[in-house]
This record gives structure tokens, C-alpha cells and sequence, in this order.
């Protein structure tokens, strides 16, 4: 079926995001469930006993950027190639989408900082043998030797070493330096590339050779490696947890076919982000490029670059990708968004996301975006609100005896303190249940779907795609009630640009 799905989507597809020439998303329904959840646990890198996490799910066989993004504005999300929604008003940790625009984005004092510490590392060596700052005198004598291996392997041989050539760059004589420092300090657009490799000037060469590399998301051993030493020293997961399976499955495997753009520097799908400094891998993204946004799905970080606050500065360069893309004529002007996964109010580890702003939150019941600084005070006095138009009832004004609302005071975690817990990723743990009636919020009624959706649904039937209403499936007595629930969860966002397979 994965075959046939690619083939598909290939075949439909002519290089650009129109709605004309989308290519075809192709979902399999699997079923409302319940799970156990990786909020509630009471030990660090547990889940929660209680199969208390509810939410749809679906398998994505193929997905166009654009279907993806229309998902994702319905408060959807993937994980490798397992889609969900949460339900809202049943499930344990409300779990609101999170978007910030990014052209209005402009970082805070404490995040500027972050920029340039790591810049003056990079170009000067500055804080060079401090802890969190490179592995220590001891760690590398024993790697020196694997590290030049690692080095040549990944520049195809070619020499990486500090005094190997860098760009030609006129060099700054002195004149107007201060106004110059003054200017890129105000303009962090530039300090997220300041300490670039190609920016450095051949005749004074930065102390560190750092690279950000953008490539379609792949399997490589040393990707893998990074990711085992992050989860099991920043996470605490235990080796046996920490598969290469697992690995492939949720941060390799995607639905998402790369899709070419208008500009050649970016394509839509889903892409690795690799930070190299002196040629080792220190860390990696990976991320969605989408119609209007980048998507951040997971990041992982070398423990021993603990005190560089590699996620921040990681947020802060997607953001700035929203930026290029936009500026490269990929969307309109203003348009554009870094989303950054789920926000859980009471969850310290997830109050990083609200220090980019401005944000928007998802509401719930009406799937429009609403400003945070709207949410944040109703979100207060409750954890779980469907319409941030109507403060919370008396009932709810209470704060979750299971889910206490943390203290303004406690600190913010930085961003690669996160896990990857951004899944309900068990699901062969999964409980079937019955579809919520009423719908879950910002859900459509199964039983009640507009005429118009199921006129232009389509059905996968003996890889032959049918309109529904015209298909076997549609009178098949099992089948047509979980073609509805999916519609009724996906809603607009695949009208007329999805196919439907039951895998019967």
C-alpha cells in the first residue's frame, strides 16, 4: 500500500502547492482512543498508568504540505506517519496548537543574549573549555581521531580544519565598528547568521567553523547516535527504550513527499536541520516546511553543548527560516508562521513556547487562532477551554486537582529541555473506543456531515480512486461509519485533495 501511496501522490503531483495541483493525500481511518500519557507520569520519562490521553487517529500513506497545514490548523499533528487529534474536552492535557508570527517576532534581551554568546564562541572562542561549551581536554585525546574521520566522511574528504580556506570577505577596518555592532545587535536577523562559516572572512578566519545544513530527512548512523546519547543523558531513557527502529519510525519516516518551491533554496516536506561545529554533528531539527510555515517537529542536542541553549537557538533560527521563505516569495507577506507543536498550560517543560511572541493558541471549538495574551489569563483560572470568546464556568474556575496550575515563578525551561513527547507514539498501547457524541471539539457530527464533503471525498478502491458516494465502501455496513468519523475530524482541510483507503 506504501508503494502504491507514493506512486500516487508522485503522479499528481507538478512541483508547486495550488490547489490544483496539490498532490493527493491518502489517510487510513484507525479509531478514536484512549492512551497513557507522557504529561502525567510521575517519573521523569514514564508515561501515565491511567489510559487518560484521548484523541482520532489516522495513518497517513501520503500527505501534500498544503492538506498538511490545513491539518494542522484543525489542531492535528503527526508523528512519523501517525496522524492524531486530541479531544479537547475528554482528554487528560489539553493540548492547544501553538503558532507564532514569525514576521512580527521579535526576541527578547535574554534571547538575543543566547545568539551572542554563541556567536563570540564561534568567531573568537570565547567560554572555549568552559563546561557545556565542547567535550572536555580528556573527552577530546580518545575522540580526536574518530572525529577527523567523522569530519572528512561527511565534507566528502576535503580538509575542515581550522585553517582550511573560508569565503573571501572584505574585511571591516575599524571604521564606524561600534555603529556597525550596534546595527547587528538591533537586527537579530542577521546575528542568527552571524556566526556562519560562510560569513567569515578569509583573511581572519572565525575561531570555529559552525554550518546549518538543510536536507530531506534520512537515516544516517551518526544522526542516530546523537539522538541515543541525548534521550538517554538529557532524558534519562534507558539504553534498552532507545532503538534504531524507533528512531526511524518517528523522526525519518514521513508522508510528506519533498515538493519543489518557486524558490530553489526551499522545498516543501519534511528535512533534517544539521548544526556542525568543526565538523561534528552537535545537533539536529527536524522540521516541516509547509505552505505558510515551518513546523517544528523534534530537536536533539550533544549534552556536551549543554550551556550553548542549542534549542533556543534553534527556535530562533526556524523562526528567521519563516522569514527567508516568505522574503523568497514563497507566501504573502505577513502570512507566515513557526508553529511549534502543542502548548499544555500545565506542563513547566512546555512554557518555553509562550516566550516567542506574539503567539496565537488554536481554540478549540472554532479552530481559529486566538492571541495568547487573550488565552493566558482564562488559561490561568482553567487548563481546559474550548472558546476563549466565554471565561470558564464556576466549576472549572478551580484549578485541575490532577493538573495544578504551576506558579508564574517557577523558571522556564529552555526549549531542548522538551522531549520528544510531542506523540502519543504507543499505539499498539491504544484502548478503541467509541467516537464522543457529541464530537469532540471542532469536530464535525459523523452522522450530520455537510452534502458538499461527501461529494468531494474519494475512496482508494482497488488502487482506483471512486468518489465515495459512488464506491462499494460507501454501502459496506462497517465501513461507511469510519470513513465518516475521519471526515468528520479532518473537516475541510482535505476537501477535494483526499483519498481515503480502509485497507480493505
Amino acid at each position: 500500500m506504501a508503494s502504491y501511496a507514493s506512486s500516487t501522490a508522485d503522479s499528481t503531483s507538478t512541483g508547486t502547492t495550488d490547489e490544483m495541483n496539490e498532490p493527493l493525500s491518502i489517510l487510513q481511518p484507525l479509531s478514536y482512543s484512549a492512551n497513557s500519557c507522557g504529561y502525567c507520569a510521575e517519573v521523569k520519562g514514564a508515561r501515565s498508568r491511567a489510559k487518560s490521553s484521548k484523541s482520532y487517529g489516522a495513518w497517513a500513506h501520503a500527505l501534500s504540505a498544503g492538506t498538511y497545514k490545513a491539518l494542522l490548523d484543525r489542531g492535528w499533528r503527526r508523528s512519523g506517519c501517525y496522524m492524531y487529534k486530541p479531544d479537547m474536552r475528554n482528554t487528560c492535557c489539553p493540548q492547544y496548537t501553538i503558532s507564532l508570527d514569525a514576521g512580527s517576532f521579535k526576541p527578547s534581551r535574554s534571547q538575543r543574549q543566547v545568539l551572542a554568546r554563541f556567536n563570540a564562541f564561534v568567531k573568537s572562542g570565547e567560554r572555549e573549555g568552559q563546561p557545556g561549551w565542547g567535550p572536555s581536554a580528556t573527552q577530546e585525546a580518545s575522540t580526536s581521531g574518530t572525529s577527523r574521520e567523522t569530519t572528512a566522511a561527511v565534507n566528502g574528504g576535503n580538509d575542515v580544519a581550522m585553517g582550511a580556506a573560508a569565503p573571501t570577505k572584505k574585511k571591516d577596518k575599524g571604521k564606524g565598528k561600534g555603529k556597525a555592532n550596534q546595527a547587528e545587535a538591533a537586527d537579530w536577523c542577521e546575528s542568527v547568521h552571524a556566526g556562519d562559516w560562510d560569513r567569515s572572512p578569509q583573511d581572519e578566519p572565525f575561531k570555529h567553523r559552525f554550518e546549518f545544513t538543510l536536507e530531506p530527512a534520512s537515516y544516517t548512523a551518526e544522526k542516530f547516535q546523537l539522538f541515543k546519547r541525548y534521550q538517554m543523558e538529557v532524558h534519562e531513557e534507558p539504553a534498552s527504550k532507545v532503538s534504531e527502529k524507533g528512531f526511524r519510525r518517528f523522526l525519518v519516516d514521513t508522508p510528506l513527499d519533498i515538493e519543489s518551491t518557486a524558490s530553489p533554496d526551499y522545498a516543501y516536506g519534511s528535512h533534517h536541520g544539521l548544526w556542525r561545529l568543526d565538523g561534528r554533528l552537535i545537533a539536529f531539527a527536524v522540521l516541516d516546511l509547509l505552505p505558510g510555515a515551518v513546523s517544528s517537529v523534534y530537536f536533539a542536542w550533544d549534552p556536551d553543548y549543554s550551556g550553548m541553549s542549542l534549542g533556543k537557538l534553534s527556535a530562533l533560527r526556524e523562526a528567521q527560516m519563516v522569514r527567508e521563505m516568505e522574503k523568497a516569495g514563497l507566501w504573502a507577506e505577513g502570512s507566515g508562521r513557526y508553529m511549534m507543536g502543542f502548548y499544555i498550560h500545565t506542563c513547566p517543560k512546555m512554557r518555553y513556547k509562550a516566550d516567542y511572541q506574539p503567539s496565537f493558541l488554536l481554540e478549540p471549538n472554532t479552530n481559529r487562532y486566538v492571541p495568547w495574551a487573550l488565552c493566558k489569563p482564562l488559561l490561568d483560572l482553567s487548563p481546559r477551554i474550548l472558546s476563549f470568546a466565554d471565561p470558564p464556568p464556576a466549576s472549572s474556575a478551580a484549578p485541575d486537582s490532577h493538573h495544578p496550575i504551576h506558579s508564574e515563578t517557577l523558571p522556564t525551561p529552555p526549549p531542548e529541555d522538551a522531549s520528544m513527547a510531542d506523540s502519543d507514539d504507543e499505539m499498539d498501547e491504544d484502548d478503541e473506543a467509541a467516537y464522543p457524541s457529541p464530537p469532540p471539539p471542532g469536530c464535525l457530527d459523523p452522522h450530520e456531515l455537510p452534502k458538499e464533503l461527501l461529494i468531494e471525498s474519494f475512496v482508494l478502491e482497488k488502487r482506483t480512486l471512486m468518489p465515495l458516494l459512488l464506491s462499494s465502501a460507501w454501502h459496506d455496513p462497517v465501513t461507511p461509519m469510519e470513513v465518516r468519523e475521519l471526515l468528520a475530524t479532518t473537516g475541510d482541510a482535505g476537501k477535494g485533495k483526499l483519498a481515503i483507503w480502509t485497507g480493505r
